[in-house]
C-alpha cells in the first residue's frame, strides 16, 4: 500500500499513486484544484462536453465556472435521487442537439454522478433507462464520463453502477460501461456541505465497508481494502463533524474511493436490502439515511460493530436517531417494503451465504419493518 492509514495527510493524499487493491476502471486525478482542473482536462481531451451538476452547489462561487457552461443540466438531487425519468428527460434533449456531446461530466454527490453515468450509457443504447436497471445486460458505451464529487462516501467516483430509481424498483443500471474514465477529486470541495450531508454521506461509506467485512460472497480484495475503509470511516466518524477539517475531508476521499473499489468485487448485506424498501416507500428519503434507519433495526444482526457504532456516531454529532415516520412511512407500507426487501436475493446471500432462505422469509422482514415504523 502506498498510504499509510495511521495519519493521512492532504499531501499523502496528492502524492499517492494507489491506495486500493481492487482493479478499478477509473483514472484517479487528485486534486488541489478540483474545478480548475476538471475544465482543464476536459479541454484537453473532449472538445463537446456536457455536464450534469447538482443544484445545491450555485450558491458556492467555486463552481461558477460551471454553472456559466451553455452545456449543462441542473440538478435538485435534494429533491429525489435519479429517477429513470430524469435519465430519459436528458437523453431525449441531447438527442436532439446537433452535436451530441463526447464527454458527461458529472458534479455533485453520489447522485449527480450515478445520473451523469445513466445518461452516458443510455445515450448510446435504444430503450428507456427502467429496461436497463439490472444486471448482465449487453449496452454499447456511451460518451466518456467524467466525475467531480462535492461528498465523500457513496463510492460513485469509482463503481460500474448507477443507482436508480424506477416506476416499479430502486435498482442500479450495473455495468462496466457506466464506471467513470476519470473521477477529478478534491477533498476541499466539501468544505460548503451541510454537516448533515456530510455526516451522512460517511456513514454511507461505513456501511458499504462494514457490510463487505462481513460477507460471505465478496473477493478477498474487496474484503481487505473494506478492512481498510472501515477503520478510516470509523476514524472520521468519531469526531463532531459540525466544522469543515481538510484532514478529515482527505480521509473521508480516501475512505470513499475504497468503497467504491471494494463495491466492485463486493457485496453489502442485511441493511442496504431493507433501506431498498424503505427508499421505495419514501422517494425523498436519501439512501444514506435509509440504511442508517435500518442499521438501527439490526441490533441483533450487526450486534459485533454496527448497531453500536451507529448510535455512538450519531451522539458524537449530538443528531437524533432517524426515523421511518419523519419520511412519511407508516405500517401500510409494511407489505410492499417487504416484497421489496426479499427480492434484493444477492444481498441476502451475501450476509447468510447460501442457505438464507433458512432465516430470511416474509415474516423475518416484515418483523425488521414493524420495528422501525414502530421506533
Amino acid at each position: 500500500m502506498v498510504m499509510h492509514y495511521g495519519t493521512i495527510s492532504y499531501e499523502d493524499f496528492n502524492n499517492a499513486r494507489q491506495w486500493w487493491r481492487t482493479k478499478i476502471f477509473t483514472e484517479i486525478a487528485a486534486s488541489r484544484d478540483g474545478v480548475g482542473d476538471l475544465l482543464k482536462l476536459l479541454g484537453e481531451r473532449a472538445s463537446r462536453p456536457f455536464f450534469i451538476i447538482d443544484e445545491i452547489l450555485k450558491p458556492q462561487p467555486v463552481f461558477a465556472p460551471i454553472f456559466a457552461r451553455d452545456r449543462k443540466y441542473v440538478f435538485d438531487a435534494s429533491y429525489s435521487e435519479p429517477r429513470t425519468q430524469d435519465v430519459d428527460r436528458v437523453v431525449m434533449f441531447l438527442k436532439k442537439e446537433r452535436d451530441m456531446p463526447d464527454a458527461i461530466a458529472g458534479v455533485g454527490g453520489g447522485a449527480a454522478m450515478d445520473l451523469a453515468k445513466a445518461v452516458s450509457i443510455c445515450l448510446a443504447n435504444p430503450r428507456p433507462a427502467a429496461e436497463y436497471q439490472g444486471y448482465g445486460m449487453d449496452m454499447k458505451r456511451g460518451p466518456d464520463i467524467w466525475v467531480l464529487p462535492t461528498l465523500a462516501g457513496t463510492g460513485a467516483e469509482v463503481t460500474p453502477i448507477a443507482v436508480l430509481r424506477g416506476p416499479e424498483k430502486k435498482l442500479g443500471i450495473n455495468n462496466d460501461n457506466v464506471a467513470p474514465k476519470v473521477a477529478v477529486i478534491d477533498p476541499a470541495l466539501s468544505s460548503g456541505a451541510k454537516k448533515f450531508n456530510r455526516f451522512f454521506s460517511m456513514m454511507d461509506c461505513y456501511f458499504h465497508h462494514y457490510e463487505i467485512t462481513h460477507s460471505k460472497t465478496s473477493a478477498p480484495d474487496a474484503v481487505l481494502d473494506s478492512r481498510d475503509g472501515v477503520d478510516i470511516a470509523r476514524r472520521v466518524l468519531s469526531h463532531d463533524l459540525s466544522e469543515f477539517n481538510v484532514n478529515r475531508a482527505v480521509e473521508s476521499a480516501v475512505a470513499s474511493v475504497l468503497g467504491g473499489s471494494s463495491s466492485i468485487g463486493g457485496r453489502v448485506g442485511v441493511s442496504h436490502a431493507i433501506s431498498y424498501g424503505l427508499s421505495n416507500a419514501s422517494p425523498h428519503l436519501p439512501h444514506s439515511v435509509a440504511v442508517t434507519i435500518s442499521m438501527l433495526a439490526c441490533c441483533d444482526i450487526y450486534s459485533d460493530g454496527g448497531f453500536d457504532d451507529t448510535v455512538k456516531f450519531l451522539e458524537i454529532n449530538g443528531l437524533a436517531r432517524p426515523t421511518a415516520r419523519e419520511y412519511g412511512i407508516f405500517e401500510p407500507h409494511i407489505p410492499g417494503m417487504t416484497k421489496t426487501a426479499l427480492g434484493m436475493e444477492k444481498l441476502w446471500l451475501s450476509h447468510f451465504g447460501e442457505n438464507w432462505r433458512d432465516t430470511v422469509n416474509d415474516k423475518f422482514i416484515s418483523d425488521i419493518y414493524k420495528k422501525i415504523v414502530s421506533a
